[in-house]
């Protein structure tokens, strides 16, 4: 289908795409007047409808999309930004992935250490990237608001190194116990394994008792990591469960204080949240403060029995509610 070509016919062809029927009413351009006025006479008067509306559209979902972007606190929208700038260099260099991926064997022998700090930013397509961004929009969004800003990139900074290093040990581990080389060798890449360790802190300070997986049964906050990653791993075998599987130890550690040492304290946080020298950082817009007690650090008095008596419980009704399902289906 080609634009009509009269030059009597002062219009562009979008327009005549957009508004054919509008052809036979535009009249032909006076010579005695200038051309441009001619022109914008009629562009005036025969603006097509449906321009208006994708303009109103548009402007409408530009407006939700800034106002999406506003609620997104500072720490999870910059750890989303690095992401998304990382993807964009992938897609217009596009740089072979497996020199930016997580591989043991690498780390290890060939001394590539970038490795641990590439594999959690680089992914390995749109829908990748996609859902791993929602997830931390949605995570990072209330673990931000509960333990602030400060604290959330911390803790995303040493769960991004940590993750990598305790997937090198294990897949080390495995090799040298059972002989198992296929992990040390495997390539693996994204920002998962930090979201199920956000997952983990976030589950634990909820005050939700129990959780949906997927609205096909429920299990308690602290078991709902453990089983997002069983389900997930049947859903899409070829993700890679030995990083979620860091990712939830490195979380689980940080919850119950063994990993301390490596954050700042409450009150270290809160002097710095109130001298000068973060003021700019304060004033940003999404920023969020520190609580005034530890969000990550209540509840640190449970003793091994009690946590060990909880996870077999949680155990226990989760095992009770995956036979209740087979069973429904069935």
């Amino acid at each position: 289908l080609l634009p009509p070509s009269p030059p009597h016919l002062f219009i562009h062809w979008q327009d005549w795409l957009l508004a054919p029927i509008v052809l036979t009413t535009r009249p032909q351009q006076d010579p005695s007047r200038p051309a441009s006025l001619e022109t914008s006479k009629h562009s005036v008067k025969s603006c097509p409808p449906n321009f208006k509306i994708a303009s109103h559209t548009t402007q409408s979902t530009m407006s939700r999309a800034a106002e999406t972007l506003a609620s997104i606190p500072l720490a999870t929208r910059c750890i989303m930004a690095l992401c998304i700038l990382t993807y964009a260099y992938q897609v217009l260099f596009d740089p072979p992935l497996h020199n930016y991926t997580m591989c043991p064997r690498n780390v290890l022998y060939k001394n590539e250490y970038y490795r641990i700090l590439t594999s959690a930013l680089f992914h390995g397509s749109l829908m990748h990237i996609g859902m791993n961004m929602m997830s931390t929009m949605a995570i990072g969004s209330m673990l931000e608001k509960k333990i602030g800003t400060l604290m959330l990139g911390i803790t995303i900074l040493w769960g991004i190194l940590l993750t990598s290093a305790i997937y090198v040990i294990l897949s080390w581990l495995l090799f040298l116990v059972f002989g198992y080389e296929k992990m040390m060798l495997q390539h693996s890449l994204g920002f998962s394994g930090v979201i199920f360790q956000l997952s983990v802190v976030e589950s634990n300070l909820s005050p939700n008792r129990v959780r949906s997986v997927f609205g096909v049964f429920q299990v308690s906050s602290r078991m709902y990591p453990w089983a997002l990653l069983v389900v997930l791993q049947f859903i899409m075998p070829q993700i890679s469960f030995l990083g979620h599987l860091s990712g939830i130890l490195v979380g689980t550690l940080q919850y119950y204080g063994v990993l301390d040492v490596l954050f700042p304290s409450e009150t270290y946080l809160q002097e710095c949240e109130t001298s000068d020298r973060l003021g700019f950082l304060r004033r940003q817009p999404g920023y969020a403060s520190a609580p005034e007690t530890g969000s990550t650090r209540e509840n640190r008095d449970i003793d091994i029995r009690s946590a060990l008596f909880t996870a077999f419980e949680s155990t226990t009704l989760f095992i009770k509610n995956v036979c209740e399902t087979i069973k429904v289906c069935i």
